[in-house]
């Protein structure tokens, strides 16, 4: 239970961070003349931007089963499969059809005029928000490890590498 609250506060930071990004966005380009979307509770819960809270939670697991059960062990590395191929949707699957569907919106409405609804967009990530994302995921699980104590095992980050002979058998 102690690692899922580690992944959902690595989650809820993450969401703070984007709602501060965009608030700071938005009175930048309020001032600048601009138009942005206002901020709302709604943004909190938004798919897409900086960071990533997608990658957030995938790299706090990955940390914490690691720093729990070793990073040579079985369940670390079914953890990390499970963060690269979130993170790895993110920018190579979703962020193409975020694009696509902006792309085919703007058809739709060329050709069918503003009366048709504009079909949902399913945000994606870039690589600064996915970098953004395992930054925060990975400084949540090591603060609330070594800060708050949420786990009793010392961080062991090189005891793969030490033992890297014993895992691959040279």
């Amino acid at each position: 239970m102690r690692i899922f609250f580690v992944c959902l506060t690595a989650w809820f930071v993450a969401q703070i961070i984007k709602v501060i990004i965009n608030t700071v966005k938005y009175y930048y380009n309020k001032a600048k003349g601009r138009t942005r979307k206002k901020v709302t509770l709604e943004t909190f819960f938004k798919l897409g931007g900086m960071p990533s809270s997608h990658t957030a939670t995938v790299v706090a697991l990955c940390a914490c089963v690691g720093i729990r059960n070793g990073f040579g062990s079985d369940v670390f590395a079914v953890s990390g499969v499970f963060a690269f191929i979130t993170m790895f949707d993110a920018f190579k699957v979703r962020l193409p059809i975020s694009r696509l569907t902006d792309a085919f919106n703007r058809l739709q409405a060329k050709v069918c005029g503003n009366e048709t609804p504009d079909v949902k967009k399913v945000e994606g990530h870039t690589i600064p928000e996915i970098i953004g994302g395992f930054v925060v995921g990975l400084t949540v699980a090591l603060f609330m490890m070594k800060v708050i104590g949420i786990f009793e095992a010392d961080i062991k980050i090189f005891e793969f590498f030490e033992n890297a002979h014993h895992y691959f058998g040279y």
